[in-house]
């Protein structure tokens, strides 16, 4: 569940500050999934939740945008939580995350559920997911395998990942590709990182749009943004539209321009999601 509050003025630190607050459903993948569903492409979504109020919510949320919950467990803890702060023109001043819940999310149970991931053309992972479950989904579908990497804090998941198993696609961001690499250079970002056994590489850059590298070219991609509403769920958007760009066997940029342009959607409003 997302708690997103936006100061109505300049934010100041270490005092109360007027502020717009929502309450909605969130999660990186449950987003993803969510405008997945919105933007016509069959998605499932598998995760856990616990037994609680926000879990109603976001279950009835989810299954209303058009994704399959049948795969959506409950399990004993409090559904995750993102809280964020942002400023008055919408850009995150920060935020945290209580994701235990999906520590639930095992090896053993990814196992459990090897035919419905086999049977996938793409599976998105996020980073919130334990290095294990993380092993036991990219066992089953490198080849197939898409991951965000959710933060700077998270993503070095991804560099443990890549001991064992070629990636087929990651989405960093530029403080991740920062903390992955050790350089905001995002080509030589980039080729570290193919390098290192990822096939294809988006870099999400905020203001400046995205970067898309297939190991042979490399190809700035501008925003397609024109209203800053909210940027909560900007990314989770632009993964959307790549992949539902992948489905219809674009080129790589060509893909993440279509992500570009399903991100503006969402930032323009302060939903984080297609509705």
């Amino acid at each position: 569940m997302d708690i997103k509050a936006k100061t109505l003025s300049a934010h100041i630190l270490a005092t109360s500050n007027p502020a717009e607050i929502i309450t909605k459903p969130g999660g990186v993948a449950r987003n993803i999934a969510h405008n997945l569903a919105r933007l016509g492409v069959e998605a499932t979504l598998l995760t856990t939740v616990g037994n609680d109020i926000n879990a109603e919510i976001i279950i009835e949320a989810t299954q209303k945008a058009g994704v399959n919950i049948s795969h959506i467990m409950r399990v004993p803890a409090p559904t995750g939580i993102y809280l964020a702060l942002l400023n008055e023109q919408g850009e995150l001043v920060t935020a945290a995350s209580d994701m235990a819940n999906l520590n639930f999310l095992s090896k053993e149970q990814i196992k459990n559920k090897t035919a419905l991931v086999k049977a996938q053309d793409f599976v998105v992972a996020d980073c919130n997911l334990l290095p294990e479950t993380l092993d036991e989904i990219a066992s089953q579908c490198a080849a197939r395998l898409i991951i965000e990497p959710v933060s700077v804090s998270k993503c070095v998941k991804l560099l443990a990942l890549l001991k064992h198993y070629p990636i087929f696609l990651a989405t960093p961001n530029l403080d991740q590709i920062e903390a992955l690499t050790g350089t905001r250079n995002t080509e030589v970002a980039a080729q570290k990182l193919h390098a290192q056994g990822i096939a294809n590489i988006v870099i999400h850059a905020g203001k400046e749009g995205a970067y898309a590298s297939n190991g042979k070219t490399f190809t700035p991609i501008a925003s397609a943004a024109k209203t800053i509403i909210d940027v909560t769920g900007a990314g989770d958007a632009a993964m959307a539209g790549l992949v539902q760009g992948l489905l219809q066997h674009l080129p790589l940029a060509e893909a993440a321009k279509l992500g570009q342009t399903i991100a503006a959607r969402v930032i323009a409003s302060e939903l984080s999601t297609l509705e």
